[in-house]
């Protein structure tokens, strides 16, 4: 997704967020996974804690 795109859904979805992975093309999990699953764990982390606010 083109990161303009990107960033108006972002700001059209209250409480999300936008995690722009270095070198990351469409399968960011495959071209960048310590970036993709730091991201994931910290996301994964919020909602286990109850810190994490839904769209």
């Amino acid at each position: 997704m083109p990161l303009d795109s990107a960033r108006r859904m972002q700001n059209t979805l209250p409480h999300s967020r936008l995690v722009i992975t270095p070198d990351g093309g469409h399968c960011h999990n495959v071209d960048n996974p310590d970036a993709f699953f730091k991201s994931l764990s910290k996301f994964l982390q919020d909602v286990e804690d109850g810190t994490f606010q839904g769209a």
